[in-house]
Parts: C-alpha cells; structure tokens; sequence
C-alpha cells in the first residue's frame, strides 16, 4: 500500500504531532502564508472547554467528494476529519481526537479514511499563545503555537484558530503524487467550541 495524503494528527497543534516539528519565529514568519492577528488577549479561561475542527483551509481548491466544483475548506469536500477535536480542562490537562487520511499512489479517486487516535496531556496559554505537552511512543513533546481566538459568523459560536506552516503543511499533506490532493498546502485550522 502506497503512502500518500496523511493528514498526521491534524488536531490542534498537538492533535496532529504535526507540530512535533519545532521552527524558529523567523521559519514561521517565512513559511506561513496565512497570518493571523490577535486582537483579543487569550486566557486560560478562554479555552477551557471541548472545541471541534470546523475549518482545514488549504492554498487551492480541491474536489476530494467528486461532486461538481470543489472547496479550499477540506472539511467540505471529506468526513475524514469529522471526529478531530481537542478537550482543555480546567486542571490543565488536554485530550485530543485525531484523524488521518491517505491516497493510493495514481489513483486520485482513491483514498480512505484510517483510524483515529487519541492523545493527552498538560497545558497552559500565555501571551496568546498554546503550549502543549504530550507524550507520543514513549517521547515528550512540548509544541507552543500563537493562536487567535474570533466567533462564527453563522452561529455566534467561539472559534480559536492558528497558522500552518510550510513544514507542518507537509506533515499533513504527504501523498504519493497524481492524486486529487498533490497540490495542496494546508494553511490555517479552525476549532469551534462545542
């Protein structure tokens, strides 16, 4: 079975041990082409609470359900990612719910949905920014991520969002190539809380 698009823990930060990656400001500043600004300090406060992925915007629009047209948003276009969300208690513990996708190689109508994964552990906001701490394979990981925290247009509902970069677009977006999704570079995720 060939690899292809892994969208590797695409839940928060941590969700997707995407961000297991550490980059220097400068890397993100470069590598980013979405950036978001924060016009609202984020507290802890703010996060507690269970947030579901409501948004996977990418570069290009991609027709992954084969319907007529297609969408930048890739939530719109597959329920692979429907499960995805991360959960922040008060006592500053985390548990998050990811999923994964991937395409068979020449095949761009091919591709499946594999199982999630659940990950935890401890964290804290300072700054508007999310540190997490987490332990995948045996291996503690700490990833900080500057997010923004804004409300649904359509239903008032709090969103928090953050910027990928470059490096972890490609963590999400591996594919074997001549698929439906070889071009496309995730930018940004969104979470609305629930």
């Amino acid at each position: 079975m060939n690899n292809l698009l892994t969208a590797k823990y695409l839940a928060c930060f941590v969700l997707l041990g995407l961000f297991i990656t550490s980059c220097s400001k400068e890397e993100m500043a470069m590598d980013s082409p979405l950036k978001i600004s924060n016009a609202t300090t984020v507290t802890t406060s703010d996060m507690v609470g269970t947030w579901n992925l409501s948004k996977m915007m990418a570069d290009v629009e991609v027709d992954l359900d084969s319907t007529a047209g297609g969408s930048k948003n890739l939530l719109d276009e597959t329920t692979c990612f429907d499960t995805m969300s991360i959960s922040f208690d008060a006592d500053g513990t985390f548990e998050s719910n990811n999923a994964m996708m991937t395409f068979e190689a020449g095949d761009g109508d091919d591709f499946s949905c594999l199982s999630d994964r659940m990950d935890s552990g401890t964290w804290t906001v300072t700054d508007n920014k999310l540190m997490l701490t987490l332990d995948v394979n045996n291996v503690t990981y700490t990833h900080e991520k500057e997010i923004t925290l804004g409300t649904d247009d359509k239903t008032g509902e709090s969103t928090f969002a953050l910027d990928v970069t470059k490096i972890e677009s490609n963590q999400y977006v591996s594919d074997p190539g001549n698929t439906r999704a070889s071009e496309i570079t995730i930018l940004m995720v969104e979470y609305t809380k629930s």
